[in-house]
């Protein structure tokens, strides 16, 4: 995979790093307080409550790296439903390998994920997250959202939720429009094509990176 990254470009993950860590509450919730999200909770409250977990929890300026790691994946643990996002991103080549290797590629791609993004954690200072509208389009929910930022224009940010076992999880992010989803299936399609058509070596080039 060229330039130690998957090509997400750089501005919509800086986004999606915000919406996780921009929004501040007076009353932030702290990572031993914060319930499984019930199925009455609404869609937006399940984005604004990861909102408030990673701004406990990620932008500590104290912690090492590899703990923010950590707690970068667990906070996808909750309130993603990797099984799904694995699945889209592989696109029609997660038929070609076996459950087992589905689950092995999910923790890469959470540990890939934290490995490049987790630290801009640490980065942010005075910018808003700010959730708004639900949208139900048939199985799906989408929740619009901006992060409001001092120095430009408000970038628009929109959740694919889903239930699964009475909680609301996400499946993906559009970025002013750009699905991250699409865009790292096009990359890993991309890899996958350059060698043969085997997965393998994508899962090989992220325990490369993730060290796993």
């Amino acid at each position: 995979m060229a330039n130690n990254k998957i090509a997400i470009p750089a501005a919509a993950m800086i986004a999606i790093a915000a919406a996780w860590s921009g929004h501040a509450s007076a009353t932030s919730l702290s990572s031993d307080v914060v319930a499984e999200v019930a199925v009455e909770t609404s869609a937006a409250d399940v984005i604004k409550t990861m909102a408030d977990q990673a701004m406990v929890e990620l932008t500590d300026h104290t912690l090492a790296d590899d703990v923010r790691r950590e707690k970068f994946v667990s906070l996808m643990d909750r309130y993603f439903e990797m099984d799904v996002v694995s699945r889209f991103v592989l696109g029609r080549y997660w038929r070609t390998i076996s459950n087992q290797e589905i689950e092995e590629f999910s923790v890469l791609l959470q540990n890939y994920l934290a490995l490049n993004y987790a630290n801009q954690f640490k980065e942010f200072n005075g910018e808003q997250f700010v959730v708004g509208d639900e949208t139900q389009k048939n199985k799906d929910t989408f929740v619009d959202s901006q992060f409001v930022r001092p120095d430009g224009p408000p970038i628009n940010i929109v959740w694919r939720m889903r239930m699964f076992d009475d909680s609301y999880k996400i499946i993906d992010v559009s970025i002013e429009g750009l699905s991250m989803g699409i865009t790292q299936r096009d990359e890993f399609t991309s890899v996958i094509q350059q060698n043969n058509d085997d997965v393998g070596a994508l899962t090989a080039a992220l325990k490369a990176k993730t060290g796993l």
